[in-house]
């Protein structure tokens, strides 16, 4: 289960989602991992995965979006809404 991220670790991952490819191919390897760089200190980021996304959205739409994207990040989730930046399927 997801939980909610902080509005302090939502703009700082979304900064950098879509602005910094290293970034990018880093959270997509381990959205985690690559979130915890980020330095925020925020329990939420336990509860994101360890494993590899198939895809993610691309920094135009992360920067289109940006309103919506952080309103999933830091809403209440559940099990049934994880957090979710990978881009449907085609």
């Amino acid at each position: 289960m997801s939980k909610p991220l902080s509005e302090k670790t939502a703009d700082a991952l979304l900064d950098k989602l879509s602005s910094d490819d290293a970034f990018r191919a880093r959270f997509q390897a381990n959205p985690k991992e690559a979130t915890r760089s980020l330095g925020t200190d925020d329990p939420a980021v336990d509860s994101l995965p360890e494993s590899e996304m198939k895809a993610l959205a691309d920094k135009e739409v992360l920067n289109k979006s940006r309103q919506e994207f952080r309103k999933v990040l830091v809403e209440s989730q559940s099990p049934f809404n994880p957090i979710n930046l990978e881009t449907p399927k085609r």
